[in-house]
């Protein structure tokens, strides 16, 4: 049989910092709202495992920024929106993460 390993991706591998300049553009501050918006996410995406149907992490990336918006009095511009979700698909690595994935490997 083979080894196989499971690795949780945003926040343990990938840095969702580098978000922030597009959280501080839309609310006014990065880290905050930035942190906010992911436990919503995270939320939202056990529901949807547990409890179904399945939704794509896009969609609920995007029903989370909505939901953190409005509790924040906020209609995010679309421009803005689309800044935040197109920067999930382009984030760097932890500065420690490809040693230690070498060394795991």
């Amino acid at each position: 049989m083979p080894l196989v390993s499971l690795f949780d991706v945003n926040e343990t591998l990938l840095d969702l910092s580098a978000l922030d300049p597009h959280f501080a553009r839309a609310f006014g501050e990065g880290k905050p709202v930035r942190t906010e918006w992911f436990q919503q996410l995270l939320q939202s995406a056990f529901l949807s495992t547990l409890l179904g149907p399945y939704t794509d992490f896009g969609a609920l990336g995007a029903a989370a920024l909505d939901m953190v918006a409005e509790k924040h009095g906020r209609a995010l511009p679309p421009d803005q929106q689309a800044a935040i979700l197109q920067g999930m698909r382009t984030l760097p690595p932890h500065p420690e993460v490809p040693g230690a994935l070498a060394r795991l490997r």
